[in-house]
């Protein structure tokens, strides 16, 4: 049965076959699915906002890939080395009261394919 109901992901079947995809390890493949998953809760478009892009901390990030941490991080720097695939930043935030930067370094990402 082709169509079932229920939650769907739309993702490029270039992740499986593709010249762009076909050096990554499979953990980066499964983290980049995890990654457009995340794209799709955390993305928005509409009339007073618009994002395109979304962050995690390792920590979640690891949580939802059901990764440890330091497989996590190793495989984001893998996918970090891609460019043309995805984008990735470090954040933090600045306190509106205090006027200083956040403690706490989070990940932005934007799929770009």
């Amino acid at each position: 049965m082709k169509y079932k109901s229920g939650y769907y992901l739309q993702i490029t079947r270039h992740l499986f076959h593709g010249e762009k995809f076909q050096h990554f390890s499979k953990n980066a493949k499964w983290l980049y699915a995890v990654l457009c998953e995340l794209e799709h809760r955390f993305t928005s478009e509409g009339k007073r906002k618009r994002t395109d892009w979304f962050y995690r901390s390792d920590k979640d990030l690891a949580k939802d890939s059901q990764m440890s941490l330091a497989t996590t991080k190793r495989v984001k720097q893998e996918l970090k080395n891609n460019k043309d695939i995805i984008e990735l930043w470090q954040m933090h935030w600045k306190d509106k009261e205090l006027g200083k930067k956040s403690e706490k370094h989070v990940t932005a990402f934007r799929i770009l394919n």
